[in-house]
């Protein structure tokens, strides 16, 4: 069945109390669109939906305008890799590396996990233009895009989080990509994090990501009745790619490269691999390019 939903955003909650931050993300419409330009499979757009649920989250993190983080796991099972990467400014984008598997896509009930396979690396990488900011690794068995991300924070920030992630699919397409991130600040009530623990571990939690609970149901329902709610942020499927980045990389090439594409009458023909949209530049402007490069 089709599921509820909202407007991708990304909404956050806090209790004094217990010293416990909420993040929850919406992100179907953003997988929806992605696994539409990268033309996936049903498989391949279920790992990309839950790992862009779980870069989205991450992006909560970002603090300066300009700033990324990205998400990649390169794994053993036949998706073979997926990057995902989120922008200060709501922006999410990706791919996963392998995009049509046709023994799992042709299953009635699509298993992300066997796609996955046993053994995932797992690197996130914040950014700014020109210089990275911080980065960290680790590695999960089996694959799991939270397991994954628990253990960055766990080993890399030392940090005590809860991820859940709920990516659906009805007929073959994204039904929904949401997510949810839960810490404990060093101050906080362990006592409290235990419970909410243990309502993760039984599948209250996913239940209400499945549902399309609001975050103040989900607060609710995990004990945290005195949460203080922030704004919702939007988030968008979007890419940094333009024609003019295309041009700017065409100049960039050797001239030989350039003249062999007019002798050839071939014109360029460049795809973004994070958002699969494609570019063409023709005959006449390559030779204006090649002009302009002296």
């Amino acid at each position: 069945m089709i599921m509820s939903k909202v407007a991708d955003s990304r909404m956050s909650a806090f209790s004094p109390s217990a010293k416990i931050s909420v993040v929850q993300v919406e992100v179907t419409d953003s997988a929806r669109e992605l696994e539409r330009s990268h033309l996936c499979g049903p498989t391949a757009g279920l790992i990309q939906a839950e790992a862009l649920a779980g870069v989205a989250l991450l992006g909560s993190e970002l603090s300066l305008p300009d700033e990324t983080v990205s998400l990649r796991l390169k794994v053993s099972g036949p998706v073979a890799g997926v990057l995902v990467e989120a922008a200060a400014d709501g922006g999410l984008r990706g791919y996963t590396q392998v995009k049509v598997m046709n023994d799992l896509d042709a299953c009635e009930e699509l298993d992300a996990s066997a796609a996955l396979g046993e053994m995932a690396e797992v690197q996130v990488v914040r950014s700014v233009p020109g210089k990275i900011l911080s980065s960290g690794a680790t590695d999960v068995s089996p694959a799991s895009v939270s397991r994954g991300l628990e253990q960055y924070f766990r080993l890399s920030l030392q940090r005590h989080v809860l991820i859940q992630i709920s990516a659906l699919a009805y007929g073959g397409f994204i039904d929904c990509a949401r997510g949810v991130l839960i810490e404990c600040l060093p101050d906080g009530n362990r006592e409290q994090f235990s419970r909410i623990t243990r309502l993760v571990e039984d599948g209250t939690v996913l239940e209400c990501l499945d549902s399309s609970a609001s975050l103040a149901t989900l607060c609710e329902t995990v004990g945290l009745s005195d949460c203080a709610f922030q704004p919702a942020k939007p988030l968008r499927f979007a890419c940094r790619c333009s024609p003019e980045r295309v041009e700017a990389m065409l100049a960039s090439m050797p001239k030989p490269d350039l003249e062999a594409m007019i002798l050839e009458n071939r014109p360029a023909q460049v795809f973004c691999h994070m958002c699969g949209k494609g570019y063409q530049v023709g005959l006449e402007r390559i030779a204006e390019i090649l002009r302009s490069s002296g």
